[in-house]
């Protein structure tokens, strides 16, 4: 029993030659979406996700958090500060959410944070997460 040729476009995704266009776009910045590739290599987003997961053994990485430069000071306070706000809750209710002004202390002009979608990157399935300070 054989198969009968099927007719239609041979997969070109995953030639060699597509295959070392995504290594180098990435070789750049590990953070690329496929869209960025995509248009880097001139590929659709679905042969270059192709080319990523299935070739490459890649996958998207969210980084983890990590606050390793608190002093153990520093927690204690967060602790501290945490539960007198769970105390005025239970005394005050939403009087006491009324008055709460939050800020961030970073004074730095025109600068927005990473989201966690931009921050993801593409690592082999064996590397360890990306820890964000």
């Amino acid at each position: 029993m054989e198969d009968e040729p099927c007719p239609g476009r041979p997969v070109a995704a995953c030639w060699d030659a597509n295959i070392s266009k995504v290594l180098f776009s990435l070789s750049d910045d590990r953070r690329k979406t496929c869209e960025e590739i995509s248009t880097e290599t001139s590929m659709s987003r679905t042969s270059v996700f192709r080319v990523l997961t299935n070739k490459l053994n890649k996958k998207k990485n969210f980084p983890k958090w990590v606050p390793h430069l608190l002093t153990d000071e520093h927690k204690e306070s967060r602790v501290n500060i945490s539960r007198n706000f769970l105390r005025r809750f239970q005394t005050e209710q939403n009087d006491f959410l009324g008055r709460i002004i939050t800020g961030d202390e970073t004074w730095v002009y025109s600068w927005d944070p990473e989201t966690k979608r931009q921050s993801a990157e593409w690592r082999d399935f064996d590397e360890p997460r990306p820890e964000k300070v």
